[in-house]
């Protein structure tokens, strides 16, 4: 695994899954089942495909958070202010992205899962890497997707997933927990 460090608080690590694993997490994805991805919105919930047309699938496992956080830990910042990190939301979220996907420039929410836990750092995979488009963007910076390589950034910068334009292109997505020492 390699360390890079792109921008303030945007990093990747390469090679952080084997293409074996990944191509088993497509196939795990497709077995989970995919529906239209919704955007929360001041209205609650909903389907807004000029905003985000992928589709998505939710995957509850603690036996994969602790397993992957036991590879990425080395590489997140274990502090924030008064919050240490303490691991993987167990709640994967599978992205699929086929041609003419996209999800236009957003801001990543946090997941709050008690009041001393919360999620500040975005963990993607990318899964695979054949097909054409589909950068992340950010700011100055474009990310090109590599299966394998782990993209992380703070919740907080504004990004966008560039339109798939040939191909399927997969992604798998979790959120760095961190505890607070004091409630928030």
């Amino acid at each position: 695994m390699k360390f890079n460090q792109l921008a303030d608080s945007i990093f990747t690590v390469e090679d952080f899954l084997t293409r074996q694993e990944c191509l088993d997490t497509i196939v795990r994805s497709e077995g989970v089942g995919y529906e239209l991805a919704k955007v929360n919105t001041a209205s609650g919930s909903r389907v807004r495909t000029d905003i985000r047309n992928n589709s998505r699938a939710f995957y509850k496992s603690d036996e994969l958070a602790q397993e992957l956080w036991a590879k990425v830990q080395p590489f997140v910042p274990a502090r924030l202010g008064n919050s240490a990190a303490i691991g993987l939301n167990e709640l994967f979220r599978f992205y699929r992205y086929q041609r003419g996907h996209q999800f236009k420039g957003h801001y990543d929410e946090s997941y709050v899962r008690n009041e001393l836990e919360a999620s500040y750092y975005t963990f993607m995979v990318y899964l695979n890497d054949n097909f054409q488009g589909g950068d992340t963007t950010f700011q100055g910076l474009r990310v090109q997707p590599r299966q394998g390589m782990a993209l992380l950034f703070l919740h907080s910068l504004f990004h966008a997933g560039s339109e798939v334009t040939q191909g399927v292109k997969y992604v798998l997505r979790s959120d760095v927990m961190y505890r607070t020492t004091r409630p928030q």
